[in-house]
């Protein structure tokens, strides 16, 4: 049984108390966890209070008291998050007093709020080093606590309640909770003013028992209220309803109604009871329903990425290894040649799935921007263009293009994102364009001083329902329910194509009709910006770098020979340092003109290699330190350039932008 399956049968049952549930919901969460001890807790200023526990610990009871500085639960709380860890005494934990007083090697745990206040904690731990904990685990201890959160509320809101009853008047002064009265000889009833504002009507006016039954949304629930009423008086047991009503002025409210016998000489003569407005607890309690359905999407959703990764990346994968066993064995060497060629091919599907990931999670935690740059929108769609005619051509389809753009049209943008986009529709509308072809046009309008770009791509393919249109832009969503199967891919693509477009202040819109075709048409604002002076490079034939001194920083053996081997091609033999501190070390007894440093390393990462190497100044003004890293957003960026560095060299390597940095650092070196 699922995770969420067995928490919503635990958390549902009516027929148990809050104190029994939580007792089973510790269980289940040692179980899951498979750990030892399971407390829920109140913190009151630095004192740790045991509620609620399961452990075979006699020692650990209700009402058990520790100072809070001596228990984990001090980092949840100080991270105001959900902490883990399953081997403390390898860890600085190892220090903490929990750990020498009790030797508690694995901990998990999270918050508790109640309304806008931190409450406490619910933490499961044990003496035994466990299993690591996962994103999952942190996801089932959270919903745990939000589940304890609000029923604690709720538990809270229900005292308050009944210690407000005992003090009517105040309460009708203060807490807005009304009265109300039945009397049974002649079923006239009586509202106190604050029921009577709670169902909106005039303080002077009074309702009849039936005109009271109409406030009441719903025949059932006017039938139980009626069902009560009669139960009350033959019975004499008191009641407590729950039913929506709508007021005078057309409000939708929600009341609680609890209702008590006034006998005297044995018989019933009176009904008496209280009404309370608690559409904020059924709204709260419909904002944990939510949650728990955001939870299992969340846990959908990341099994669903996981197995469509772990698909798509099978193929590339299988094509480079393959290919590159045949290489090895392979005698004849223009078989050798293509054979590498085709792992190349591979290796550039591989990196797109690898991007459209990155890319995704970026836009999950709201960290996807752009890099603007003067740009020549024209040389990039065309450069789309050439690429797009091979793809056409490999499926046997027309590719027809109309660029309305002049030669130079040089704007402000993100040329990757650009091309990114355009590339994306392209591609898309041929992947699944069978027979016809695929038309792309592009063209701009001014808007002095600056231009609205409009790129428009139209196909003959296998088109899309309207309930495809929907949901086309949701990530892992591809159309109709065969088309992933039959077609391949992540179902990324086109999130991110929105996200970007947005994310450039531009407008996406979709036509399409099943089996007839589709159109996409983009409209994306873009600053004017003037020609840039070219810069010329070297070409690689009489690029001679060899009068540079190059020390490589990478704890990556295969990477050590990758780069080494580009290096090669411009006469360059450099040093190799494994790590951040040996890169110090050869910068203390060799002087070098470029640094290519990596940004995360063993025994002493790059950031802190290169802020130290600055500080102790040992390198010549002209050196230059580049960045070999994968993270290239805006945000990686300005820690590498806070760090000292002075450009970017991407993973994967790009032969070019290496040739980029070299020749620049050329020119600086005297």
């Amino acid at each position: 049984m699922s995770f969420l399956r067995r928490f919503h049968n635990i958390v549902s049952q009516q027929n148990i108390s809050t104190t029994e549930k939580i007792q089973l919901l510790l269980k289940f969460g040692l179980e899951i966890f498979d750990l030892e001890i399971a407390i829920v807790s109140e913190v009151t200023d630095a004192t740790y209070t045991i509620l609620y526990v399961e452990s075979d610990n006699a020692e650990l009871t209700p009402q058990c008291k520790f100072d809070l500085q001596g228990t984990y639960c001090v980092h949840t709380l100080k991270a105001n998050k959900a902490l883990s860890f399953h081997h403390a005494g390898n860890s600085d934990i190892s220090k903490h007093p929990c750990y020498t007083q009790f030797q508690l090697e694995s901990y998990i745990g999270a918050p508790i709020r109640v309304a806008n206040r931190t409450f406490g904690t619910i933490n499961f731990s044990a003496a035994k080093v466990s299993q690591p904990f996962t994103a999952e685990h942190i996801d089932y201890v959270e919903l745990f606590a939000q589940w304890l959160g609000f029923e604690l509320a709720r538990i809270e809101s229900e005292v308050r309640l009944k210690d407000n009853y005992k003090t009517l008047k105040k309460v009708e002064q203060v807490a807005a909770i009304g009265s109300w009265r039945v009397n049974m000889s002649n079923q006239q009833v009586f509202w106190s003013d604050e029921t009577k504002k709670l169902h909106g009507i005039d303080l002077n006016t009074t309702p009849s028992l039936s005109e009271w039954v109409k406030f009441i949304d719903n025949e059932l629930y006017q039938q139980k209220f009626l069902h009560a009423i009669s139960h009350a008086k033959n019975d004499g047991e008191s009641w407590e309803l729950e039913f929506p009503a709508t007021t005078k002025d057309k409000r939708k409210i929600w009341l609680s109604c609890h209702g008590e016998v006034e006998s005297k000489d044995g018989g019933c003569i009176n009904l008496i009871g209280s009404l309370q407005d608690i559409t904020k607890d059924v709204q709260l309690r419909e904002k944990l329903k939510n949650q728990k359905l955001e939870a299992e999407t969340l846990l959908n959703e990341r099994s669903l990425l996981l197995a469509k990764i772990s698909h798509e990346m099978r193929t590339p994968l299988n094509g480079i290894n393959g290919l590159l066993l045949n290489a090895m064995d392979e005698p004849e060497q223009g078989k050798v040649t293509e054979n590498i060629q085709l792992a190349l091919r591979s290796t550039e599907v591989l990196t797109s799935l690898v991007n459209e990931i990155l890319d995704f999670s970026k836009i999950s935690q709201k960290g996807l921007s752009l890099a603007y740059h003067q740009s020549n929108i024209t040389r990039i769609i065309y450069d789309v263009v050439e690429l797009s005619k091979q793809l056409a051509d490999k499926k046997n389809i027309e590719f027809s293009y109309s660029i309305d753009l002049p030669p130079q049209c040089w704007v402000k943008c993100d040329p990757v994102r650009l091309n990114q986009i355009i590339t994306n529709l392209i591609s898309n509308a041929i992947k699944f364009t069978d027979c016809g072809g695929v038309e792309l046009r592009a063209y701009a309008k001014e808007r002095q001083p600056d231009i609205d770009l409009f790129i428009e791509v139209n196909d003959t393919g296998i088109g899309m329902s309207s309930t495809s249109i929907k949901h086309l832009f949701d990530p892992f969503k591809q159309g109709e329910n065969e088309v992933g199967s039959h077609f391949g891919g992540t179902g990324l693509g086109m999130s991110i194509v929105k996200e970007l477009i947005e994310l450039m202040q531009g407008t996406i819109e979709v036509h399409s009709i099943l089996k007839h075709g589709s159109q996409f048409k983009v409209c994306i604002p873009l600053t004017s910006a003037p020609e840039p002076k070219a810069k010329t490079l070297p070409s690689t034939k009489e690029f001679d770098a060899s009068k540079l001194a190059v020390l490589v920083v990478e704890d990556n053996d295969i990477n050590q020979k990758v780069i080494s081997a580009f290096l090669s091609k411009f006469n360059i033999i450099p040093d190799i340092a494994p790590n951040g501190k040996l890169a110090i070390q050869q910068c203390e007894q060799s002087t070098y003109d470029i640094i290519f440093m990596d940004s995360i390393m063993p025994v002493m990462d790059g950031l802190t290699a290169t802020s130290t190497i600055l500080d102790k100044g040992l390198v010549a003004e002209h050196c230059q330190i580049i960045a070999m890293t994968a993270n290239t957003d805006e945000l990686s960026q300005k820690h590498f350039a806070a760090a000292g560095m002075h450009d970017i060299l991407p993973k994967p390597i790009d032969f070019m932008t290496l040739g980029r940095i070299i020749a620049a650092c050329i020119e600086k070196t005297p």
